[in-house]
């Protein structure tokens, strides 16, 4: 298979699993308006107190074996031994799942007394959720399967059903039956049970008993598996600390600007994690081609141009994007916000960085660099707030991103060389950023119709340049067009 046949695959799947991506989103513009509307904003600090919470818990209880269960899956195409793969992690991580929902069901008073003075009803959150550790294993795995066979379709229709049943869920508990907390806990545990039956349907091809044997490759599995664990908890960090450093150093009213400014970030992000989704699949599916090497070369370049442009876009417009889902009260997040969405964009490189030591098996050092980008993250947030408020918790967030991919890049290059071309990367991306600035610049302090007509200029401007760093690329992508509408 030739290269740009390999990138148009990786293209036409990051578009399908882009809709689950909308799904997500789109279950957030839904929930949030029914949550600030029912709860208090004390009640919904507990809310996300408790469900940041349970996101650290998942997080470490995946131990991230969906990466080396990948990585074991693509090295064979006996389907017995993808079954014993597969059936290793989800028997594994059903156990663990199953203990520490036991051990937080029944300690949940000494849990209770970190969350809120109303003990009884904080002892009746942590319970409902550590029912739902468990009862979520079989769409995590489900999920991650069908993305390794290759089935975008698949996996966007479990995405969105889980997104129905959720959304669902919290207006029959919140709204109808008037549960109050409880109610979206409980929400989120009964979309998971009625998830239960559509994932065990995708799965049952795949799960066997397994043997005492198998523990030495679930050994392996988990030796490759935890320097991913870092960055999985980096994450986390990058979207908890930023908002804990914040809390008693800036006014409520700017608090609230960074909450709304991350999430009209995270809407950016929508292309990225779609891009994510496809990306381990798609790379781990070609590693016995002959051009392997060539394309994950081309896949830097080709993700800077597009999920790039797209993230100069939502930088430059981040305030008409405010003017159109928020009030005038909110449109001081859209600075903040202009600087977050390139977080986004880090985020993605560091999946392309990290194929490298994924291949070759050499994932120890990633734990060191995820670890450490989290410290420079938590320092950022410690020197950068207190002079510069929800700007510098904005800027740490970036610059810990942005360092993460350049150390991954140095240890995957050592392990497994590919020919990036670093060069051109480097000057794309700094033309990013001139350009961003520029357009803040130019048209700050004039009216919206001049405000929009300097930022269509600006990214004008980045097209242009864009067509001489990646004349190569255009050109080529034009010799297509042309040759197919010439074939219609």
């Amino acid at each position: 298979m030739t290269v740009i046949k390999n990138i148009k695959n990786l293209a036409s799947d990051s578009m399908i699993y882009g809709l689950a991506g909308i799904a997500t989103r789109v279950m957030g513009v839904v929930l949030t308006p029914l949550y600030t509307r029912v709860y208090s904003p004390e009640d919904y600090g507990v809310f996300g107190l408790v469900n940041n919470a349970y996101s650290l818990i998942a997080l470490v209880l995946i131990l991230s074996l969906d990466n080396s269960t990948a990585r074991w899956f693509y090295d064979t195409e006996e389907v017995g031994y993808r079954k014993k793969i597969i059936s290793t992690w989800f028997w594994f991580y059903l156990m663990i799942s199953i203990v520490f929902a036991v051990f937080f069901f029944f300690t949940a008073p000494f849990w209770s007394q970190f969350i809120a003075y109303n003990s009884d009803e904080s002892i009746q959150y942590i319970q409902v959720l550590a029912f739902s550790l468990p009862v979520s294993v079989a769409t995590v795995v489900a999920t991650k399967v069908l993305r390794f066979e290759k089935k975008p379709k698949s996996t966007v229709l479990l995405t969105f059903l889980q997104a129905l049943f959720l959304i669902i869920a919290n207006v029959v508990f919140v709204l109808v039956l008037n549960q109050g907390l409880k109610g979206a806990f409980i929400a989120r545990l009964v979309a998971f049970l009625l998830m239960v039956p559509l994932s065990l349907y995708y799965l049952k091809r795949w799960l066997q008993q397994i043997k005492l044997s198998d523990f030495s490759l679930l050994g392996k599995m988990i030796k490759y598996s935890l320097p991913f664990l870092p960055a999985s908890l980096s994450i986390w960090i990058i979207n908890l600390s930023a908002i804990f450093f914040l809390n008693g150093k800036v006014s409520d009213e700017d608090l609230g600007l960074f909450q709304i400014a991350f999430a009209i970030a995270g809407f950016s992000g929508i292309v990225v994690n779609a891009f994510q989704q496809a990306w381990s699949p798609f790379a781990f599916s070609i590693i016995h081609q002959d051009n392997a090497k060539a394309t994950y070369g081309k896949i830097l370049l080709a993700y800077l141009l597009f999920i790039g442009s797209i993230t100069l876009m939502a930088s430059l417009f981040s305030l008409e994007a405010l003017m159109i889902i928020a009030t005038p009260a909110y449109y001081g997040a859209a600075t903040i916000a202009s600087i977050l969405v390139f977080s986004s964009l880090f985020a993605g490189l560091t999946n392309i960085a990290d194929l490298g030591s994924a291949i070759s098996k050499k994932t120890a050092p990633l734990g060191i660099v995820y670890s450490v980008s989290s410290v420079i993250l938590i320092l950022l947030n410690i020197y950068l707030i207190p002079n510069y408020g929800v700007y510098g918790a904005a800027l740490a967030v970036c610059i810990s991103q942005f360092l993460t991919p350049v150390f991954v890049f140095y240890f995957s290059q050592k392990s497994y060389p590919i020919p990036y071309d670093f060069t051109r990367a480097f000057g794309f991306m700094v033309l990013l950023f001139l350009v961003a600035y520029l357009g803040f610049y130019f048209s700050t302090n004039t009216s919206v119709i001049n405000a929009i007509l300097i930022k269509l200029g600006t990214f004008g401007f980045f097209v242009l340049v864009s067509i001489l760093i990646f004349k190569r690329e255009f050109l080529f992508l034009k010799g297509l067009v042309t040759k197919r509408m010439s074939n219609s």
